[in-house]
């Protein structure tokens, strides 16, 4: 199911390159959306992807669910060198004021939630992000070992990822 990001965010546009939010995210969404505003959010996603530079970039394999090891290869069978990453979540949303900020901030601190910061102190921004970010260069040389022992750990990081957002849907009820 693909929901565009007016339905959720007060008829703005979502400037992503898909278009539209990643659908199992919307529910922690809209339980941040009844006392925050969200600007910007990735349930976690795993990618292949040529080009390094912003706006040049093209991905050619691109989920938020479980990837297929199978599909990334042959993906780089037809083109290579390519990027692998994992991306883990990352969200964005405004509070009110310092206070509320500073409220929001600890409780997510509290429950694991540590690479969880202020960003703009101008919109009282807070940022929630997670660690197990992973980035290399695949070559279609590679081993069809190798690129389902790499997806197999970014699957495991994608559930665990997927596993936090769940957590804080329960945080933000």
């Amino acid at each position: 199911m693909k929901l565009k990001a007016t339905t959720l965010l007060k008829n703005k546009l979502d400037k992503s390159p898909q278009g539209f939010i990643d659908p199992d995210i919307l529910p922690l969404l809209s339980k941040i959306n009844k006392k925050y505003t969200t600007t910007s959010s990735c349930s976690g996603r795993i990618t292949l992807m040529k080009g390094v530079k912003k706006g040049e970039v093209e991905w050619l394999y691109k989920t938020h669910t479980k990837a297929s090891a199978t599909e990334v290869y042959k993906v780089l069978q037809k083109q290579s060198p390519l990027r692998f990453f994992y991306e883990p979540l990352i969200l964005h949303f405004q509070c009110k004021d310092q206070e509320q900020a500073e409220d929001v901030l600890q409780s997510l601190q509290n429950n694991g939630f540590q690479r969880s910061y202020l960003r703009s102190f101008k919109n009282w921004t807070i940022e929630i992000n997670e660690t197990g970010k992973m980035e290399t260069i695949l070559t279609k040389d590679l081993s069809k070992e190798y690129i389902a022992l790499l997806v197999k750990e970014a699957n495991l990081r994608l559930k665990k990822t997927k596993e936090n957002i769940t957590k804080l849907e329960i945080l933000f009820a």
